[in-house]
């Protein structure tokens, strides 16, 4: 029977309120075979529990792991070759990435989310790129990889079967075609045929996956449901998609209003939001998590309250694609739970939710004195408790209690108190405007240490980076090129179909500031 203590100057358990936490001073959480049994003071629990390994030290502070709730390639498309761009014509940019397997590319992201204190992330996959569709080898490669690096991970194959590269006022990827040369429209066209398969076929693939990892066949795997985007899948898909998560008991995290050129895409196809088109379908409910959600109406936030409907917030990456700011404060003011998480790659190009949290907590500091922002607490629970909750692990991790599973990440104060902090300030506002990923020492996940002093223990980093190396520090392969050079040919035709199509003045949630 394996236990051990996890000490720290204060124990941070879970957030009780916008401005109030649970915090244990000098304290301890006590877990036995992965389970947290008690947490309280230090000296209580070490002369009740004293063959158990004391892990951790009055330098330290102890806090549930981190989860990213959206997150997709380890190797951020930056790396890969293509620069920021706003997001319609930065994924004809991405056809030209540099290919790897998906086994590397994802323990490549686990590395950075485990060194930076996530334990959890849902991995939204989309199979291996253009010239892969998602099924059931890629999903082993994926899932193998976390497995192997201990993380926690909530595995999301994600499909389309339409307009899954185009969609704006003036229609989708039919339309972008009409205007381009036949040829060129044709070349294009082709890799996404080949992942547009018939409905049936795509959910024979998805049940194959859910069979082999479905929900608590794993202590460390579960299965969510998740349809790329909106207009990215036909009503059929979608009602699919429905039906299997709840065949499995399972979530649903689906692309929600990334863009305005989605959000014009609704109001052409259906003439009205693309929220609301799923609510028509029956589609929301306490299940479901629509990613990003910048451009979410009134009337879209007044929908997802009324049905319980959750919300991650991705704010690097909507900043990085010129996709715009979430409205958080109108979301949070409706009570709706919001989780966070790095999507492509954060605001440094990596996987650091301290960083992305840091990043909440300030860009949503609108101006007047009357606009309340988000708090500390606030931001610290979208990045444990809702972003477990939103991977569909909500009955085991994201607080520290008696009944969840010991994820546990360790910093060390030494960069957030030294040289001074002022005693009154919480230890929450300190961790969320000073914690750093550099202050992670020590990661647990089930109460397995995955990181003790900042060295991995189940995996060897370096010999992994080695064969990162040798996967992509090479010439081109002829598919690579040509696919680069496509994108290249495409992006021009892509920029002239959107142009001209923002709304005249339109009306924000948050004002930053005016023209006049």
């Amino acid at each position: 029977m394996s236990s051990s203590l996890i000490r720290g100057k204060y124990v941070i358990c879970k957030i009780t309120g916008a401005d109030s936490a649970q915090v244990v001073s000098d304290g301890a959480v006590y877990q036995r075979d992965g389970a947290i049994v008690e947490v309280g003071p230090y000296e209580d629990l070490r002369q009740r529990h004293s063959d158990a390994e004391v892990i951790g030290s009055p330098r330290h502070v102890v806090m549930p792991g981190l989860v990213n709730d959206h997150f997709h390639v380890g190797f951020s498309p930056f790396q890969m070759g293509s620069p920021d761009l706003p997001l319609e014509l930065w994924q004809a940019s991405r056809m030209g990435a540099r290919r790897i397997d998906p086994y590397l590319d994802q323990i490549y992201g686990a590395i950075q989310m485990i060194e930076s204190g996530t334990t959890t992330v849902q991995a939204i996959h989309g199979g291996a790129a253009w010239w892969r569709p998602m099924d059931l080898e890629v999903a082993d490669k994926a899932v193998g990889a976390f497995q192997d690096s201990g993380m926690r991970v909530s595995y999301a194959p994600s499909v389309a079967d339409q307009d899954a590269t185009v969609s704006g006022a003036r229609g989708g990827e039919a339309e972008l075609m009409a205007q381009m040369p036949p040829e060129l429209a044709e070349r294009y066209l082709a890799p996404l045929r080949a992942r547009y398969r018939p409905v049936e076929d795509l959910m024979a693939a998805l049940d194959e996956i859910c069979q082999k990892y479905g929900n608590d066949r794993y202590e460390r795997v579960r299965i969510t449901m998740a349809p790329s985007n909106v207009h990215r899948c036909s009503d059929a898909l979608l009602d699919s998609f429905r039906r299997m998560a709840t065949k499995y008991g399972t979530g649903i995290h689906i692309h929600l209003l990334e863009t305005i050129y989605q959000k014009e895409y609704g109001v052409r196809l259906w003439n009205k939001s693309p929220l609301q088109h799923l609510y028509d379908l029956g589609f929301l409910g306490h299940d479901v998590v629509c990613g990003h959600s910048v451009w979410v109406s009134e009337d879209d936030i007044d929908i997802m309250a009324s049905t319980g409907t959750n919300v991650c917030h991705n704010a690097s990456s909507n900043l990085r694609l010129q996709s715009g700011i979430a409205p958080v404060g109108p979301l949070l003011r409706k009570n709706i739970r919001i989780a966070i998480g790095s999507d492509e790659a954060g605001l440094n190009d990596d996987k650091d939710l301290f960083q992305e949290m840091r990043l909440v907590l300030k860009i949503h500091r609108v101006p007047g004195v009357e606009n309340v922002p988000p708090t500390s607490y606030q931001v610290f629970q979208m990045g444990t408790e809702h972003g477990a909750y939103a991977s569909w692990f909500g009955d085991k991790v994201g607080t520290l209690e008696p009944g969840k599973r010991a994820d546990i990440v360790l910093l060390n104060l030494r960069n957030i108190e030294e040289p001074y902090l002022d005693p009154d300030v919480s230890i929450v506002d300190a961790v969320v405007h000073r914690g750093r990923s550099i202050d992670v020492d020590t990661v647990m996940v089930d109460g397995e240490v995955v990181m003790r002093d900042r060295k991995l223990t189940k995996i060897d980093k370096d010999a992994l980076y080695a064969e990162f190396k040798k996967a992509l520090d090479r010439p081109l392969e002829q598919v690579e090129a040509d696919s680069r050079a496509l994108g290249r040919e495409v992006i021009p035709y892509m920029q002239r179909f959107y142009e001209g199509t923002l709304p005249d003045n339109p009306v924000s949630h948050s004002m930053y500031n005016a023209r006049r």
